[in-house]
């Protein structure tokens, strides 16, 4: 969504229709009656200087939806955008009030029905203006999630064929054939469930949590047979959130970069930790760490827009050994 306000962006064209809807607005009030005493053109100037002030004022200060903290409830994101919608309203209304007076001689404090004509316009304009904003924004959000879901769904089928996971996975298995064939058919059972539980997801547009710590099972003990007793997991899941919905495939991109970046380039033991409490999902590994000025791959922007779609949130915890991401849902 593009957040620059028309009276910036188009100055002139702005300047040009709020003065055709105020010349408008103040016809409106001489031809019913409401604009008292007042000519018809000094109807019009009214209607133009409170259509320029709450118009104007309204776009250069914004709307404050994107200033309350996501974690509130929607309700409460409901009545404190009114309140300081309202609030701000009061404060144009009234330097208009004053630049009519001002200007034009009007003082409307003493005209009751200019006044709440006056009042009336102002409703009128900060409404349309709250409907535009609103409406615009639920485009914007609704394009941003259709792009975070096609950006999942393509990570999800490159996530099937990862040269990393799936080629290694099948090395593993064939090497296993003939030294260890209880092994190699247990590894083949892994890749199956891993590429089952991958296919299943694609076609559901959530699941439990339950069913993601089962998938990033399967994938971590593929890994274990390439990484040997190098690497170490533990996955910990909350009783309480078993069946917090979440979108699939949400967390397989955060373990396998650490897989990759973590864990790849490091010698030695490698300890990988998933654990969901309170409705955060941590995963934290003791790998090479990470560049914090690096900006984030496919996976992490997948999973960072589609958290943020639905209300979470993302953020990268300090720790001095690896690295540690935090997932809130």
């Amino acid at each position: 969504m593009d957040d620059c306000p028309m009276i910036r962006k188009h100055p002139f064209r702005w300047a040009l229709l709020a003065a055709a809807m105020g010349c408008l607005a103040g016809l409106g009030l001489h031809w019913t009656g409401l604009g008292g005493r007042a000519g018809h053109l000094r109807s019009m100037a009214v209607g133009v200087i409170f259509t320029g002030v709450i118009w104007g004022g309204f776009d250069l200060v914004g709307y404050p939806l994107e200033r309350f903290q996501t974690r509130w409830k929607p309700e409460w994101i409901g009545l404190a955008a009114v309140a300081w919608i309202l609030a701000y309203y009061a404060i144009l209304l009234t330097v208009a009030a004053f630049l009519v007076r001002l200007l034009l001689g009007v003082n409307l404090a003493g005209d009751r029905p200019m006044m709440t004509a006056s009042v009336l316009i102002g409703l009128a304009i900060s409404g349309f203006m709250a409907t535009r904003e609103l409406v615009a924004r639920k485009v914007a959000v609704d394009r941003q999630l259709a792009k975070a879901e096609a950006r999942a769904a393509f990570l999800s089928l490159q996530a099937q064929l990862q040269p990393h996971t799936l080629f290694n996975a099948l090395n593993t298995i064939a090497s296993l054939i003939a030294e260890d064939p209880a092994r190699a058919e247990e590894a083949t059972e892994r890749l199956a469930a891993l590429l089952r539980r991958i296919l299943g997801a694609l076609e559901r547009p959530e699941w439990p949590l339950r069913e993601e710590f089962s998938l990033l099972e399967d994938l971590l003990r593929l890994e274990e047979l390439r990484f040997g007793d190098r690497l170490t997991f533990h996955l910990a899941l909350d009783l309480a959130m078993e069946d917090q919905p979440v979108p699939p495939l949400l967390l397989l991109p955060l373990v396998e970069n650490a897989l990759k970046h973590g864990f790849r380039p490091k010698v030695g033991p490698c300890n990988l930790m998933v654990t969901a409490r309170a409705g955060n999902v941590r995963v934290e590994d003791d790998g090479v760490g990470r560049v914090r000025t690096a900006p984030d791959g496919l996976g992490l922007r997948t999973v960072r827009e589609r958290l943020e779609a639905s209300g979470g949130a993302l953020r990268w915890v300090e720790r001095g050994v690896g690295c540690a991401v935090e997932v809130r849902l």
